[in-house]
């Protein structure tokens, strides 16, 4: 066997173990596609076309890969160790504006974040965080990240900033999740199935979400290539599109079937309670030609502002969504 054979083998073993599932031998006859994905509500239309087997019907093998955070995504992205990834937005805007050839193809999920505060914090809106600036109010959050510009944009919108409260910065969401739980927080922004989990279980009150940051058609997470990729395979592009937008259709018209589905997977690391309650929150949006890359500006003029971009890099390209579209 040659080692480029033995290492793209050794791979998708260790993915399959990842995973929890045995190995089996890629289809023959079959195109290969690496795809990179978090466990995020956001990742449905990826997870269920696997699932029905969408992406063979269109004679791809989709192998997926874990990625415990985005920034792995994007280093297996640029590296070419994946071919697509499906990660929040504004990573991928981060990375285009470090040099990386990132391109945003398409959509993935959409309005699946939350600002969420304690039950017992007396904050049941916007209009009372506003009232309570200056009190030293936690709020938890994660920098350069979707979850930070949901956060950002709410209390621009409100007319506060971050210096009316006590920003907490965290760099995982799991540990985002367990200060919350544990009361050291007043305020979190989270995601689904997470943030389903501190509103129905723990009593969380969601005052502010990424729909009213963005949009109804801004995006959380996004579907990502390479420039090089996209170049060079774009009719596997369509195909995997095709196979989204085929699940995106599918998860809309039936969502207690797309519970069942996903649940059997075993694709979320939540009980089925919690994922039949998140999927509602953050439902699929693969496509984004209906305002999604305005929804996406907002957050990119955000970024500017506070210094993380120096300018807007030109990271969308809905091209080949366009024709899959018709």
């Amino acid at each position: 066997m040659k080692r480029r054979d033995f290492l793209k083998t050794t791979a998708a073993v260790a993915g399959a173990a990842a995973l929890g599932t045995p190995f089996i031998a890629r289809a023959q006859g079959l195109e290969t596609v690496n795809v990179g994905h978090l466990v995020g509500i956001c990742m449905s239309p990826l997870f269920y076309a696997k699932a029905q087997d969408y992406f063979k019907d269109e004679g791809l093998d989709v192998q997926m890969k874990f990625m415990p955070n985005p920034g792995d995504a994007l280093t297996t992205l640029n590296s070419g160790a994946t071919d697509i990834i499906h990660n929040p937005f504004t990573n991928s805007f981060v990375a285009a504006g470090q040099g990386a050839p990132v391109k945003i193809i398409a959509g993935s999920g959409a309005g699946g974040l939350f600002l969420i505060a304690q039950k017992d914090a007396g904050i049941k809106d916007m209009a009372d965080l506003v009232k309570a600036k200056g009190k030293q109010l936690k709020i938890g959050t994660i920098r350069f990240n979707t979850f930070e510009m949901t956060l950002y944009r709410a209390l621009a919108k409100a007319g506060v900033g971050y210096t009316d409260y006590n920003i907490v910065w965290f760099n995982d969401t799991l540990a985002l999740a367990a200060a919350f739980e544990a009361k050291q927080l007043d305020l979190v922004t989270h995601v689904e199935p997470f943030a389903t989990r501190l509103i129905d279980d723990l009593g969380g009150v969601p005052i502010a979400s990424s729909l009213d940051a963005w949009g109804p058609h801004g995006p959380d997470c996004v579907t990502n290539t390479t420039a090089r990729y996209l170049q060079s395979k774009p009719e596997t592009i369509k195909k995997y599109l095709k196979a989204l937008l085929r699940a995106d259709a599918a998860i809309k018209a039936d969502l207690p079937k797309a519970v069942e589905i996903l649940d059997a997977a075993k694709y979320y690391r939540v009980n089925k309670a919690t994922l039949a309650a998140a999927l509602p929150r953050q439902m699929p949006q693969v496509d984004i030609t209906q305002g999604g890359a305005k929804g996406m500006e907002i957050a990119v003029d955000d970024m500017v502002k506070l210094g993380y971009l120096k300018s807007k890099p030109d990271v969308i390209d809905t091209t080949l969504i366009k024709q899959v579209l018709g």
